[in-house]
């Protein structure tokens, strides 16, 4: 079923002049004749570039990719990522504002003594002084 907008564009088309038709046929046509003009100022290889894309544009299924060894695949990707992290190496050292990364301390996962010791500890022998001064003497 078409819709009713579908049906309003291709009743529109229809009703167009033949004035304004030609006019939008003559403006294609002058479009493709410059694109045509355009590439034949290139060289080989960007000429048939253009040509693909001329193509690709007007509806043609784009060309499949060339195949490449996977071997050779893997070291173009290996040297790729050398650049980038080179690159990225570069900028950091480069940069004005140098930021240190937080520290991260090891071996204090679940340590209670390490988590208090911004407070403070209790010891035993406190404890026992302070029951023992607690304490009320008896009087005789």
């Amino acid at each position: 079923m078409k819709s009713i907008t579908e049906e309003g564009e291709k009743f529109k088309m229809t009703k167009l002049p033949d004035s304004i038709r030609s006019k939008d046929l003559e403006l294609k046509k002058i479009r493709h004749e410059v694109l045509k003009f355009g590439m034949s100022g290139f060289d080989a290889t960007k000429k048939e570039e253009a040509k693909i894309a001329l193509a690709v544009s007007l509806g043609a299924k784009p060309p499949k990719k060339v195949y490449i060894n996977y071997k050779d695949l893997m070291k173009k990707r290996k040297e790729e990522k050398q650049k980038a992290k080179e690159a990225k190496d570069l900028m950091a050292a480069k940069s004005v504002l140098k930021t240190g990364g937080k520290k991260k301390k090891k071996g204090f996962g679940n340590d209670v003594g390490h988590f208090l010791s911004g407070y403070g500890k209790v010891q035993k022998k406190d404890l026992k002084k302070d029951e023992k001064g607690t304490k009320k003497k008896k009087k005789k």
